[in-house]
């Protein structure tokens, strides 16, 4: 009866190691799987703000002028206050700070002088401007003085099938950039069938044609 016991016993001992020890192997996998599990969150998570970077270029002036990484959906005070702020003089009135930007965005801050050079000459508020923008706002600032000065004043009228780039730049609004755009939309497409298909060119809309219409031909 004794060795009955005892061989029971064993048996018991026994089952209930087993039992112990799938318990705490259970323990260990589920332990491993929701680390794994963790990993991957926090690995996921990293990888989404690193897709959420983006840089921007500030130019004008801002104390420390450059291309910054910030965060998507930044807005251009965040981008200012990057480059250390505005520069005493620096147009406000032109600058919408509540603007969310993009992903290769420029922005221009003009002096207060430089945006009423702009402003007399085009005759519309400058709000802030994008890589890919036709014209660089920096072509406006520079060409500002001498702009009005090359343009064509009406002495001749220029065909927009044959005009080079030379020629274009001399319109109202058109710089070098657009110009280019001209022809190379008429090496795509052909010749011009009129004057208001000038308006198909990006960045050639109904202000600026207005302003060139009276001096080009087809």
């Amino acid at each position: 009866m004794r060795k009955i016991i005892i061989f029971v016993s064993i048996i018991l001992i026994s089952l209930f190691t087993i039992l112990i020890f799938n318990s705490n192997n259970n323990i260990d996998a589920k332990d491993k799987k929701n680390k794994d599990n963790n990993i991957k969150i926090e690995k996921n998570i990293t990888k989404e703000k690193e897709v959420e970077k983006i840089k921007v270029d500030i130019k004008g002036m801002v104390i420390n002028p450059g291309v910054y990484e910030i965060e998507k959906s930044s807005r251009v005070i965040d981008i200012i206050n990057l480059a250390g702020g505005l520069i005493e003089g620096a147009d406000t009135d032109s600058i919408n700070l509540s603007k969310i930007v993009s992903d290769e965005d420029v922005i221009i801050i003009y002096s207060n002088d430089d945006y009423n050079k702009i402003k007399e000459v085009y005759d519309k508020k400058i709000d802030y401007c994008h890589s890919d923008d036709n014209d660089s706002c920096v072509e406006d600032v520079v060409s500002i003085n001498n702009k009005d000065d090359n343009a064509n004043n009406g002495n001749s009228i220029i065909n927009i099938n044959e005009a080079s780039i030379d020629e274009l730049t001399t319109l109202p609004s058109i710089g070098e950039a657009k110009a280019k755009k001209i022809i190379e939309y008429r090496q795509i497409n052909g010749e011009f069938n009129s004057i208001e298909e000038i308006k198909n060119i990006s960045g050639i809309g109904d202000n600026i044609f207005e302003k060139i219409k009276d001096y080009i031909k087809v």
